[in-house]
């Protein structure tokens, strides 16, 4: 008779045999590792929902990226993608013992044994953002995850909002400072991130990072600025303001006043001639990231409509053509403010950022478009300053916007625009073969070259 040990066996006497008796030596092994790792692989499992499955599916509104006659018309220019990206990665990754983040900017050697090359040895959070987004277009998963995993480490506060910066050279009061503007660009890229690689951890992050920006209907929360102080602390205009026309027939000069508190009459940006409101930079409505919020139940319904109405009217009735630094919530409504650092001035970028958010969303009205346009067409540059009274411009260049600019004319269709922008862009990318930073974007200061993250991380993202 052959040994059956899987059945039930009774002993000679009648007794039966106990059930694990019913087993050899080698099969409670085999059973004991089986258990094992069925308990380990529940617990893997778990783990992974945890880690990278059961991530709730969030969709963005799709952008086409510019086409060949696009890209065609940046080349033209000296600006060639690829090219930007490779060599921005080479000349500014892996410098001061820091191999993933990208510092602000970059200075390669000069002429003179004492100008050697160096880096700011400061992060940007937004610099990471624009970073971040060039991984996930060209699908570099594993450098897109590690950028990630490291910002959130170095940036991250601990209550929703994450620093503005970090580094070697960053002082302690920069290390403090947690600004709208920055949490607003790393929580876009960082959607952006999610909806290609994603975790219910990521999600969970974002969701703290969404209730940290806006408030409970929506709206963007308020932060401190510094906004230019007027006489008689006219720094806003009201839909009525105090000694205005009450037929809305007053003009600029009623409203804000003259800058002469500082007994100087130079117009210089001094902390005497600066007050601090709180309030909400009208660049930081980003309309196109509401609205996808909004579908996607992560804000309010009719944050959307809410915010358009917001920035729609923020452009004064006077004749100036460009749009409000930012707005403030009062007993009264919503007032405007129009300058931001100078009394009397419109700051040009902060309005040319306001501009694209519009008219990605193809809300960009003909008067200011025509504006930006025409300024760039004729003067072949975009000066960071704007004269009420005057309607002059002045001020220096305002280099971060070019891309924007670029953006903005491929959303508003535009190919003048967008080959005037690259023309501006262009004059300063660098042809020499020989140099480190060839196809870069510099800015040239006393004899050096700088190159800094925003000017050509901005730039590859918009061709």
């Amino acid at each position: 008779m052959k040994r059956r040990t899987l059945r039930f066996i009774e002993a000679g006497s009648g007794n039966k045999v106990p059930f694990l008796a019913r087993f050899t030596f080698k099969q409670k092994i085999i059973a004991v590792l089986l258990a094992i790792a069925a308990i380990s692989g529940i617990i893997a499992y778990l783990l992974y929902v945890r880690t990278f499955g059961n991530a709730a599916q969030i969709a963005l509104t799709a952008h086409d990226s510019p086409g060949y006659e696009w890209e065609q018309i940046a080349a033209d220019n000296n600006i060639i993608s690829s090219y930007l990206w490779g060599r921005t990665k080479k000349l500014m990754l892996g410098k001061d013992g820091e191999d993933i983040l990208i510092p602000t900017y970059y200075m390669i050697a000069g002429r003179l044994v004492t100008q050697p090359a160096e880096s700011s040895k400061v992060y940007d959070l937004s610099d990471q953002a624009w970073l971040l987004d060039c991984y996930v277009e060209a699908g570099d998963a594993v450098a897109a995850r590690n950028l990630k995993n490291r910002i959130v480490s170095r940036f991250n506060s601990g209550n929703g909002l994450y620093h503005s910066f970090t580094g070697e050279n960053v002082t302690d009061e920069q290390k403090e400072i947690k600004t709208m503007e920055d949490n607003i660009a790393w929580l876009e890229s960082y959607l952006r991130y999610y909806c290609a690689y994603g975790t219910t951890r990521d999600f969970e992050e974002i969701k703290m990072l969404i209730s940290s920006i806006f408030d409970e209907t929506g709206a963007v929360r308020p932060e401190h600025l510094d906004v230019a102080r007027y006489v008689d602390s006219l720094y806003y205009r009201m839909t009525n303001p105090k000694g205005a026309d009450p037929d809305g027939n007053s003009s600029l000069d009623d409203v804000y006043g003259n800058n002469n508190e500082d007994g100087q009459g130079t117009g210089e940006e001094t902390t005497v001639n600066l007050k601090q409101v709180v309030g909400v930079k009208l660049s930081n409505v980003r309309l196109s990231l509401i609205y996808d919020l909004e579908n996607n139940g992560l804000i309010a319904q009719g944050a959307y409509e809410r915010a358009l109405k917001i920035v729609k009217e923020a452009k004064d009735g006077d004749g100036v053509p460009f749009y409000a630094y930012a707005y403030e919530k009062t007993e009264n409504g919503i007032n405007y403010i129009y300058s931001g650092s100078r009394a009397g001035t419109v700051d040009v970028g902060d309005s040319v950022m306001v501009m694209a958010n519009l008219a990605r969303m193809k809300e960009l009205d003909n008067e200011s478009y025509n504006e930006l346009k025409n300024m760039l067409v004729n003067e072949r540059r975009i000066r960071s300053s704007y004269y009420i009274v005057t309607g002059n411009y002045g001020g220096g260049e305002a280099y971060k916007q070019y891309s924007c600019v670029m953006e903005l004319a491929y959303d508003m269709d535009d190919r003048d625009l967008y080959r005037a922008a690259c023309n501006s862009v262009g004059t300063r990318v660098a042809t020499k073969s020989s140099s480190p930073a060839i196809y870069m974007i510099f800015r040239e200061s006393d004899g050096r070259f700088t190159f800094f993250a925003s000017d050509n991380l901005g730039v590859r993202k918009a061709v």
